[in-house]
Formats: C-alpha cells, structure tokens, sequence
C-alpha cells in the first residue's frame, strides 16, 4: 500500500511515521551503530528515504539494543555490549539527518530487556528523541516459566517509572495497548486453581526458538466461537464450553448463559 493510501485513511493532518525494525527485523542496526562513518550513512540514507517517500516522522524499532532480542541464543548478549554506548549515537545522527521530522523510538517494558536503557544513557536518549513508545505488553513471553499477566497496570506503571527514574521525559513517553490475548499451556499435571503462578511447559527451546506452547490471538470476530447451544441449566455452579450448562440465578456468571473467558494460561 502506498503512502497515499494510507493518509486517505486518517483524517487530514494525521502524521505518517516510517517505521524501521521490530521484533526479529533488527539487521543492520548493529553495523550501523558501530562507527561515526557508518552512523552517519545509515542516518543519510533514513533521511533519504524519509523525504523522497513523504514521511513526516521516523521510528525506529531496535526493540533490544544490547541484548534479549529475538536471536539471544545465536548472538549472545556478551557481543552486543557496545550497542549500549553506541545506541545513543545512531539515535543522535538520525534526528540531526531528518531535521524537523520527529523521531520516536519503540522501548522494551520489562526491565530485565532494559539493558541499553541505564541510566547513564537515557538522558543521552531522552535529549535527541521526540517520543518513547513503551512496550507495555508481552510482559510475559515465552522465556518465562510461571504464568502472569503478559499487560497489566502493575507492570505498565512499573515500567513507566522505572525510565522515569533513568531520566526520560515523561511527556515524551506513549504507553503502548495489546489489541490481543496470550495463552500459555500449563505443564502436565499441575492442577491450577489460580490465573497466576501457574507453571508452564518449556515455552522456548534451547536455541531459542518457540516450542508452540504459547501463542497469541487477536480480537477479530472469526476467532471466536458459536453461541453454544442446548445448554442445561447447572447444577453445580459450572457452565459454559465443555461443561453443557448454563447459568441460573446466582449459580454461575455470564449475562447471556455461558463463559467465554481469556486467560493467561490453557491446559
């Protein structure tokens, strides 16, 4: 979809910004970062880029400088501990390159991936950014062997403060919103009475790559089941799929009859 296209969606005035990265699209940015020469390349040829297509903004979306991106396992985080110090610097010759369009950068919420993100650095960020998008989901991922909450005020709150406290701007920061559900399979035989805390069957392997023991759904219609139908009324206070009843009274909750609930754990 071109440019044009895309503005027709938005009201008149809507900034488009050209997104570089993600989650397991970060080649390059290492490379890049490494040197002024090859800092100011990559910054030249944003910039190109940027006005020969139209942008208003950039963003880049080096999720994990440092370490605890999508190939920790193939590049351990003992190679990229030079992306720390050199992160800020890309970052500094992209917004001299664009000149008055913005540049955001997309930032990781849990602070365990907050390795390029001291606080030594992030004043060193915060001064050349126009906004910080927080990934305030995937808080639980496949590298975690207990379920809890994969977004949650708690942890949104958590992670807000914690750049607060390293020196980031906090009118600069936009708290990011997961339009989708988690699930993670509980492991064998674990009784669960409890959405949390629950543990899990090995979620990623051994090379890091994902088991399918976890996955995540969207909120798009065709995802969801029928209307069950020829439900009894319950006896025992279940209902729902699997369990052919509906509520009655107090029995059970559900204002049309049944249970459709999401979880952060399956069996």
């Amino acid at each position: 979809m071109n440019l044009a296209a895309v503005r027709a969606m938005f009201d008149e005035g809507t900034k488009v910004c050209m997104a570089i990265g993600g989650w397991g699209d970060t080649d390059g940015f290492s490379v890049g970062a490494a040197t002024d020469v090859s800092r100011k390349l990559f910054a030249k040829n944003v910039a190109t880029t940027v006005e020969r297509l139209g942008y208003d903004c950039v963003d880049v979306d080096w999720e994990f400088p440092g370490g605890n991106g999508e190939d920790y396992k193939k590049n351990p985080n003992s190679n990229k501990t030079a992306e720390i110090g050199t992160y800020p610097l890309l970052l500094s010759e992209i917004k001299k390159a664009i000149n008055h369009h913005e540049l955001s950068i997309a930032v990781p919420a849990l602070e365990r991936d907050m390795i390029a993100y001291t606080a030594e650095q992030v004043p060193k960020i915060d001064k050349v950014v126009d906004f910080v998008n927080v990934m305030t989901y995937d808080l639980m991922n496949r590298r975690d062997h207990a379920t809890t909450h994969h977004t949650s005020l708690a942890g949104s709150l958590a992670a807000i403060n914690t750049y607060i406290s390293r020196g980031m701007s906090a009118h600069k920061m936009n708290l990011g919103f997961a339009f989708y559900a988690k699930w993670f399979t509980t492991a064998k035989g674990t009784a669960c009475t409890q959405p949390i805390g629950c543990p899990t069957e090995l979620l990623e392997a051994a090379d890091g790559t994902d088991t399918g023991k976890s996955g995540a759904m969207t909120f798009e219609a065709s995802n969801f089941a029928s209307v069950p139908s020829g439900l009894t009324d319950s006896p025992d206070g279940t209902c729902g799929a699997g369990s052919s009843h509906k509520c009655t009274g107090n029995a059970c909750c559900g204002q049309y009859g049944y249970w459709y609930v999401f979880s952060t754990y399956t069996t």
